[in-house]
């Protein structure tokens, strides 16, 4: 069975990072073609187990994306988790981090804030009341009033990128 979903899940990455694919019922029908047939709604958990989003095209549509730090997923990493965790490792995607109060703002490259909200949640940080990830790039991140900001950068650390945490700890300490 993990075998059959694995298969189908790197057919979908395939399928993502070759094709401009705006709705479900279209990569529907792309799998079938594959010799895939699933449900909406398994294939509704497969975009949520691979943690794609919908980024605008330059044509004024949509379109479902990967984010990966590195650029391309890997199945393999996706599957060797599931049910779905926090990747160990860190977040290259983030270009800033910056504190204002108790918000923390992350800047992304475009596509990965989705994706990095996610993670974040994940975290379960005690002082992280939760998170909104903005269309493509930025994610605000909620702290409990109170909270030292040495602490969210020390938390942080290994999660995100350290000249990204270096940077803005010069900058706010």
């Amino acid at each position: 069975m993990m075998n059959k979903r694995k298969n189908r899940l790197q057919a979908i990455l395939e399928l993502l990072s070759s094709n401009s694919i705006g709705s479900q019922d279209e990569l529907l029908q792309m799998l079938a073609l594959r010799g895939f047939m699933v449900t909406q709604a398994t294939l509704s958990r497969d975009l949520k187990s691979l943690r794609t989003i919908k980024v605008a095209t330059d044509l004024g549509g949509y379109r479902y994306v990967v984010p990966s730090a590195s650029g391309h997923a890997n199945v393999d990493d996706i599957t060797e988790n599931i049910p779905s965790t926090v990747q160990s490792g860190t977040h290259q995607a983030v270009v800033s981090m910056a504190i204002s109060g108790n918000i923390v703002v992350l800047k992304t490259r475009t596509g990965y804030a989705s994706g990095l909200a996610y993670d974040i949640d994940q975290l379960a940080a005690p002082f992280i009341l939760g998170t909104i990830p903005g269309a493509a790039d930025t994610v605000i991140a909620i702290v409990a009033e109170g909270t030292d900001r040495g602490e969210i950068f020390e938390y942080f650390r290994g999660f995100l990128p350290d000249d990204v945490i270096d940077a803005a700890r010069d900058q706010f300490m």
